[in-house]
């Protein structure tokens, strides 16, 4: 399995995530703040309040399908049902994530032989048979190859308020705070978000 298709199928135990890194308006928090305590694991024993990390136009949308599948008079609540359905669809976004993995591959692999021939002949853009117009457009785009030397440059230019630690780093750190007792970071708060670890019956054994 390429790096692509494991990243795509990660994101499946977390379908909620990466919306932290985003602006924490884009993050729902329940009002009611309910606390949780971690049974077992890593963290077993912390309390944390519950929250889910997802944009709230896509929380909207998923609370409606929620509760249209409960109102289904054939819905059955009870934990095996319900995970049996649960594992089916992730079969299906499994198998759907490998093969998109597999045309995104082909896809970009088509973008730079189109590219260079676009270049070869002198042109920016067709357009098919079909109507379909494809052209290409260059765009600045910024690769920082000295960080040190860039951050002191923000200092210099009155950026540090916008400095901030890149949200993957804070959280391992704020992680590791939690491991070994220490208090929360100022301005951040840890919070309980639940992440399903998913293994096929059928998994073939080396």
């Amino acid at each position: 399995m390429d790096n692509a298709t494991q990243d795509a199928i990660d994101e499946l135990n977390d379908p909620f995530g990466g919306a932290e890194e985003e602006e924490e308006s884009a993050v729902v928090i329940p009002e009611e703040r309910a606390l949780f305590r971690i049974p077992s694991g890593k963290y077993k024993g912390a309390v944390l309040p519950k929250m889910v990390g997802i944009k709230p136009s896509y929380y909207d949308k998923v609370i409606a399908l929620k509760e249209e599948i409960e109102q289904d008079p054939d819905f059955k609540r009870h934990a095996s049902s319900i995970a049996l359905t649960y594992a089916e669809l992730r079969r299906e976004a499994e198998a759907k994530a490998a093969e998109l993995s597999d045309i995104k591959l082909r896809l970009a692999a088509a973008m730079l032989l189109m590219l260079e021939q676009y270049e070869v002949e002198g042109t920016t853009g067709l357009t098919l048979k079909n109507g379909d117009k494809i052209r290409w457009q260059p765009e600045p785009h910024l690769v920082v190859t000295d960080k040190e030397t860039f951050r002191q440059w923000c200092l210099k230019n009155g950026l540090e308020r916008e400095m901030v630690l890149p949200w993957g780093k804070a959280n391992k750190m704020a992680k590791e705070m939690l491991l070994a007792g220490q208090p929360e970071s100022e301005g951040a708060e840890l919070f309980m978000r639940p992440k399903v670890v998913f293994e096929k019956g059928d998994k073939v054994k080396k």
